[in-house]
């Protein structure tokens, strides 16, 4: 997979398959991944260098029922989705304009504000 350099949309949907290979951060121009309604419960972490995706399905996959399922039973607190708009959205800020227990939270990320992602770290 990691020779087709020029690909820019990849349709793997309805084959069963339970993971991705890693090599599949050497499709530098892909722009499009459809995934549905395969195995996947997670996703390589080097999913995150493919810079130009701009669409991506994932739905009728483990990992999406098990997010979902995880979303509606166990929903994030105010100071993780604040943190992880904070953190996607790389909004500056200084020491002043955010209560400390925020900052204190904010400074435990590393990468991955998902606590359910296999990144370095994560909030919580």
């Amino acid at each position: 997979m990691g020779r087709l350099h020029q690909l820019r949309s990849l349709i793997l949907c309805e084959n069963q398959l339970q993971s991705l290979p890693s090599s599949i951060s050497h499709l530098r121009r892909l722009r499009s991944l459809s995934l549905h309604k395969n195995q996947l419960t997670t996703l390589p972490p080097e999913i995150v260098t493919l810079k130009g995706l701009v669409e991506l399905s994932l739905r009728d996959n483990p990992l999406v029922v098990r997010f979902v399922q995880d979303m509606t039973y166990d929903p994030p607190s105010l100071r993780e989705l604040a943190a992880r708009t904070i953190k996607l959205f790389r909004i500056p800020y200084k020491k002043r304009d955010l209560p400390p227990g925020l900052i204190d939270y904010l400074n435990c990320a590393c990468r991955c504000v998902n606590p359910k992602c296999r990144g370095e770290c994560t909030i919580g």
